[in-house]
């Protein structure tokens, strides 16, 4: 799994050795400009074990822009796919987007419940979506009145919901 990325990282150290003699400094120069070692330096220009920290702090000493080391485009594909249980959060949480930012879901009080039921999600995740609403009340998007038990969201600035009695 690590070799994947060897090459990439063999080319960035390349690159980094190159500038570095081009500015005719040594290991050493470098070593005194970063607080690095001399063979940390080294093993970076050959694309071993270098930090990304490591790699800002040779890239200042040799006056780089870190983007210019990146000439080549990196296949981004990821070593292996995502969970389907991540990827139904994400979806639910883009629905969940979806409903606050660009519907009119939100104009009347909502429960919690009322919310799992429009998105077809679990019951389970109930707490997952009170910890959902309270950011979105946390940024100002909604807010909540407290009902017992429960909470009632709606976006900020709709009118309070009017409750009706039957006799």
């Amino acid at each position: 799994m690590g070799d994947i990325n060897e090459h990439i990282l063999e080319e960035i150290g390349e690159q980094l050795r190159i500038r570095r003699e081009k500015i005719y400094y040594t290991l050493k120069d470098v070593a005194n400009m970063t607080g690095l070692t001399t063979n940390t330096i080294a093993a970076a220009e050959k694309g071993k074990g270098a930090s990304l920290n490591n790699f800002i702090l040779i890239c200042r000493a040799l006056k780089i822009q870190p983007h210019t080391i990146f000439k080549k485009e990196i296949d981004l594909t990821p070593l292996y796919n995502i969970p389907p249980e991540s990827k139904r959060r994400i979806e639910l949480t883009k629905e969940l987007d979806d409903l606050v930012y660009n519907s009119n879901f939100f104009e009347i009080p909502r429960r919690v419940s009322d919310i799992i039921q429009q998105l077809n999600a679990n019951k389970e995740q109930s707490n997952k979506f009170s910890v959902y609403l309270s950011s979105y009340c946390q940024e100002g998007t909604l807010e909540y009145e407290k009902h017992g038990n429960y909470k009632e969201y709606r976006k900020k600035n709709s009118p309070k919901s009017v409750k009706k009695y039957s006799n």
